[in-house]
């Protein structure tokens, strides 16, 4: 296994001491916290070629040239204050498709956790919308929302928890005059001691859900509601602040993220791309500034953005690419600066 970033140490360090915590008193700890952090190490050691990070890569991969029509199984969190936050993306138009395209957003949002990210992972098509607070990751303390829209026609059903227990349907209030039930380990708490779950149906019958936890507030059910009641049902792709061209039609995403804030805790946002292209692994990471790692590959900095490619068994790269390699990849990204007005949905252009 390739040698792990002073950084990576600290990073798995903090995940597996957060993993040896006792389970909190809900059926669901820290999981999700543990695998998004885990995630930011498999990131690195994946474009530095450690074999175990590439393991599974052909079945969680989702087609660039087809863009995903909607989210799919998946959890939302929420946090919790008394003031609000739009939380829409724009939709800037133009030739080319969006590897984070999802079938609804958030709309109200407690104000402590307005920082809405996007995350494509892990299964196809399953893109989900997250909102968090300013702590980095990870953490088991930073308030979440995990927003999943389920495909049309589907009926999500009760099932167990992450640590076994049998999920519990209560009934909620009406959201926008339609039915909304809690998903709880025992019927006397809806709320499932903090680690929250709503599921709810949109006007046209298509679920929703949310799932939250860590919310520091006095009314956890008045706040998941009102969240549920303004969720914009309608696609929506994604704006990122970069666009590459010239990929083969063949290359698939893996995996895409854009954090807010970065998960590293040293910026704003930052925006990673795993690929799949020919025989090999592109990585492709985007943060604001100037600054990066010595271990982040070939870089560019552009218009206050710094863009790095890794490249994992570049030898399978298609003949069109493998002159270049890693820095011919990276003559292909345009950069577009900080200002997310200039962010494009038009990200894979052939």
């Amino acid at each position: 296994m390739p040698t792990m970033s002073v950084q990576e140490q600290k990073l798995y360090a903090a995940i597996e001491e957060l993993a040896d915590r006792p389970a909190p008193p809900s059926a669901i700890d820290a999981d999700d916290a543990i695998r998004r952090g885990h995630r930011v190490v498999r990131r690195r050691r994946v474009a530095r070629g450690a074999t175990g990070a590439v393991v599974g890569i052909a079945a969680v991969a989702v087609a660039v040239s087809v863009l995903p029509s909607h989210g799919s199984s998946g959890a939302a969190g929420t946090g919790a204050a008394n003031s609000s936050t739009k939380a829409t993306p724009q939709h800037p138009s133009g030739p080319g498709t969006d590897p984070l395209t999802l079938s609804g957003t958030f709309g109200w949002l407690p104000t402590n956790v307005a920082n809405v990210g996007y995350s494509l992972h892990e299964t196809p098509n399953q893109v989900q919308a997250v909102a968090r607070g300013d702590q980095v990751l990870p953490s088991s303390d930073t308030p979440m929302i995990w927003l999943n829209i389920y495909p049309k026609g589907t009926t999500p059903t009760l099932g167990q928890f992450a640590g076994g227990n049998t999920q519990l349907r209560v009934n909620a209030p009406k959201v926008n005059g339609q039915t909304a039930y809690w998903m709880t380990e025992s019927a006397s708490d809806p709320t499932n001691a903090g680690d929250t779950w709503l599921r709810w149906q949109s006007p046209d019958g298509q679920w929703g859900e949310l799932h939250a936890y860590s919310l520091d507030t006095p009314d956890i059910t008045t706040e998941l509601l009102r969240v549920a009641a303004g969720i914009d049902f309608a696609p929506h792709s994604v704006p990122l602040p970069m666009s590459i061209s010239g990929l083969p039609k063949s290359a698939v995403t893996v995996e895409a993220d854009l954090d807010r804030p970065s998960l590293s805790g040293d910026g704003a946002w930052d925006l990673a791309l795993i690929l799949q292209v020919g025989g090999a692994t592109v990585q492709i990471s985007v943060d604001p500034g100037t600054q990066h790692s010595a271990d982040s590959g070939t870089c560019k900095t552009a218009n206050g953005l710094t863009a790095c490619v890794l490249v994992t068994s570049p030898g399978g790269l298609p003949t069109s690419l493998a002159k270049g390699g890693a820095a011919g990849i990276l003559d292909r990204i345009t950069l577009l600066g900080t200002d997310p007005a200039n962010w494009t949905t038009a990200v894979v252009q052939q």
